[in-house]
């Protein structure tokens, strides 16, 4: 190898090293961002990601029981068999409204309150159809759900009032949250979720609401639920026991019978309510959207909360 050739290979010989260091350098240097990225700072990133994949949303507890003095449930819940649309998923709401309309109960009224609930939330939020259908009614949704596009039958609680009438002026009822309802209470915001609108409902609403449960949702980057990964049920809310007397309570209005009159029956020795009746009354679940009577009174007994 004369001396031309021997300086050209050792030109290219350094050359090689230092594309080789080069090269080894820019790996070193890969190497150790990603061994910060995944080991140093890969539970920072595992969170960021986890928010974007996965919510975090409430579940509705069980409202709390209300009984009398001997243990009587004056207010309960029951299992209830209703039908929410998910606009999103509907082809055409108004074709799979009026689809619906064929399989159960669905006024003009209802249709134009659903049309206007649509238009103001999310796409992808379930909005109440129909609630406290019979078995009949919700099986014929079942079989046409093909027919039926972003209709999902389900089964939830509602409340139930087991003495009706009797009980209304005291007990009070449930209703949808109104717009603008004063109130910071997450829970409020839950399509469907009912506060109480009088008697001792609306009294000790916020005992009776209970704690609000939690479920892991994994979503799509336009927020729709794939599957859920984990629930956490909420807990029942508080237990009121009052100082009714059920068999007395009925007893008088028994005796009332149609008179417009009202009775109050009171200990004199500890001046407990044992019985509070007013004529006419109303039926607590049918008249849940209807206007509280004007001699509705807020409360009707003295009563202790059992947590």
């Amino acid at each position: 190898m004369d001396a031309r050739d021997s300086d050209r290979y050792k030109a290219l010989t350094r050359r090689a090293l230092v594309m080789g260091g080069l090269k080894i350098s820019l790996f070193a240097v890969l190497a150790g961002r990603m061994y910060f990225l995944q080991v140093i700072d890969g539970q920072q990133y595992q969170m960021l990601a986890d928010r974007n994949r996965i919510n975090i949303r409430l579940l509705a507890p069980p409202r709390g029981i209300i009984r009398d003095r001997f243990g009587i449930e004056l207010a309960t819940n029951r299992q209830n068999l209703r039908v929410v649309l998910i606009p999103e998923q509907a082809d055409d709401v108004t074709a799979t409204l009026d689809g619906l309309a064929k399989l159960v109960p669905l006024t003009d009224f209802n249709r134009s309150r659903l049309l206007k609930e649509i238009k103001r939330t999310r796409g992808y939020i379930p909005v109440s159809v129909a609630e406290n259908l019979n078995w009949d009614q919700f099986s014929s949704v079942n079989i046409n759900m093909p027919d039926l596009s972003g209709v999902q039958p389900d089964i939830g609680e509602t409340r139930h009032y087991p003495f009706g009438s009797t009980l209304a002026h005291c007990i009070g009822y449930v209703a949808q949250v109104p717009e603008g309802y004063p109130d910071t209470d997450p829970l409020l915001q839950l399509p469907g979720f009912r506060i109480g609108k009088s008697g001792l409902e609306k009294t000790y609403d916020a005992q009776l609401r209970g704690r609000a449960g939690t479920a892991q949702v994994e979503v799509d980057a336009f927020g729709r639920s794939i599957r859920e990964l984990s629930r956490q049920d909420g807990d029942l809310g508080a237990e009121l026991v009052t100082t009714l007397d059920m068999e007395l309570q009925r007893y008088t209005a028994e005796r009332l019978g149609e008179e417009s009159a009202a009775s109050l029956t009171v200990d004199v020795q500890t001046g407990e309510i044992l019985a509070l009746v007013s004529n006419p009354s109303f039926d607590p679940i049918s008249s849940m959207s209807a206007q509280r009577p004007r001699n509705m009174p807020a409360i009707c007994a003295t009563i202790t909360i059992r947590w």
